[in-house]
């Protein structure tokens, strides 16, 4: 196992959540400009665009190594860069690198319709490598991913922001959010068992590592949506809200792990 990846890929994920699930945020919620939830946002975005160009850089140069038999002054060659960008890797990772500075751009500028494009091109790359590529339909695979991970960068961007935002936003954008996620919580499900249904020819076997830690996974999904839902039916307004909130927290950095690893080892054969 290369552990340069396990880092570099949950650094990817982390990144994805921050810039693209707090554009998602402010597309969906009715955010006030300058407000504390509003903050941590902005916060959210400039971070998360950093660790994205780490992340992008460090997956495209490991790429490099990989295929120039460690040798860095080959890797870091024109030649090798013109083959590592006609690769699936490669073509993700550039994608990465130009949605972050477009995002860095916007930023700059205060445009926050513009972060939409570069948002959603940063989607798309995860589409452009990984298991999509390998197992069961290509198209099918990358429409259920791009559905699943918005809904799951989405959902776990809004944490820091109600945890960092004054009560009465808190609960009013909490409120919101729970209304919304009525809706996404079934989509995020069927996405993610179809994928897994793709990924393993609908043959479901526990004995291989691969679908057992799917299995994890789910089941750690699972945990946040009933934290979620507890959050919405019965939290929500009152001081427990702030704990509950943390636990999902908890909980939603396992999943990152949890999905990083995946991504590494790919399904058993």
């Amino acid at each position: 196992m290369d552990f340069v990846a396990l880092f570099l890929r949950p650094l990817l994920y982390v990144a994805a959540v921050l810039t693209v699930g707090s554009v998602a945020l402010r597309v969906t919620l009715p955010v006030v400009p300058g407000s504390r939830f509003d903050g941590v946002l902005s916060r959210q975005l400039w971070i998360g665009t950093a660790a994205l160009i780490l992340a992008a850089l460090g997956l495209m140069t490991q790429f490099l190594l990989l295929i120039a038999g460690g040798d860095l002054a080959m890797a870091l060659s024109p030649d090798f860069l013109a083959i590592g960008a006609q690769t699936p890797v490669g073509q993700a990772n550039v994608l990465r690198l130009v949605a972050a500075i477009a995002l860095g751009v916007s930023l700059m500028l205060g445009s926050r319709k513009a972060a939409i494009v570069p948002a959603g091109a940063l989607l798309l790359s995860f589409a452009l490598e990984g298991h999509s590529l390998s197992y069961g339909a290509r198209l099918l695979n990358s429409g259920l991913l791009i559905v699943h991970l918005a809904i799951v960068v989405w959902w776990l961007a809004v944490l820091m922001p109600l945890l960092g935002a004054d009560k009465d936003d808190r609960d009013r954008l909490g409120h919101a959010f729970g209304r919304q996620a009525i809706i996404a919580v079934p989509v995020l499900l069927l996405a993610g068992v179809l994928l897994l249904a793709q990924f393993t020819g609908w043959q479901i076997d526990l004995s291989g590592d691969y679908q057992r830690r799917m299995v994890i996974k789910l089941v750690a999904v699972a945990g946040i949506l009933a934290i979620a839902a507890a959050n919405k039916l019965y939290f929500t307004g009152k001081p427990a809200f702030v704990w509950a909130l943390r636990m999902e927290t908890g909980i939603a950095l396992t999943v990152l792990a949890l999905t990083a690893f995946l991504t590494a080892t790919g399904p058993d054969m």
